[in-house]
């Protein structure tokens, strides 16, 4: 396994939304994020599935987010868009970002010039921290 140094923390969200065209608000906002140097898009798709469950990948302008036309860098394959529409419902769109945490790159690159090495690195799932938090409520609490 290895890092570069160039690179920030990389993770995935998948958000679902009833029906297309999807709200905007949240995409303007990671538009932002962008254009402020946070982060950087590395790939988006949006994923719907239809009364027989059958998934099917969308275009931007489908979903009504043309701004968002050839975000798609093939990041996301198959298996990946087969996981994130199980948990749709039919009529669903969900909309998958692979993004990278520019945020980081200064104190990774001050670690480097310490001598330090970036081992590993990856995302933390919500639930598991939710039940990490839970776990020690309970013994403090005790």
């Amino acid at each position: 396994m290895s890092f570069d140094a160039d690179l920030g923390p990389i993770n995935f969200i998948v958000v679902s939304f009833p029906s297309a065209p999807v709200p905007s608000a949240g995409f303007a906002v990671l538009t932002d994020l962008v254009a402020a140097g946070r982060v950087n898009v590395l790939d988006t798709e949006f994923v719907s599935r239809d009364a027989d469950g059958n998934v099917q990948r969308l275009d931007a302008p489908s979903v009504g987010l043309d701004e968002f036309s050839g975000a798609d860098s093939h990041l996301i394959d198959d298996d990946d868009v087969a996981a994130a529409a199980e948990s749709l419902a039919a009529g669903e769109v969900a909309a998958i970002v692979v993004y990278e945490d520019l945020s980081f790159l200064p104190v990774i690159g001050a670690w480097g010039a310490d001598g330090g090495t970036v081992l590993t690195e990856g995302p933390v799932l919500v639930d598991d921290l939710i039940d990490a938090l839970d776990a020690t409520d309970a013994l403090e609490g005790n």
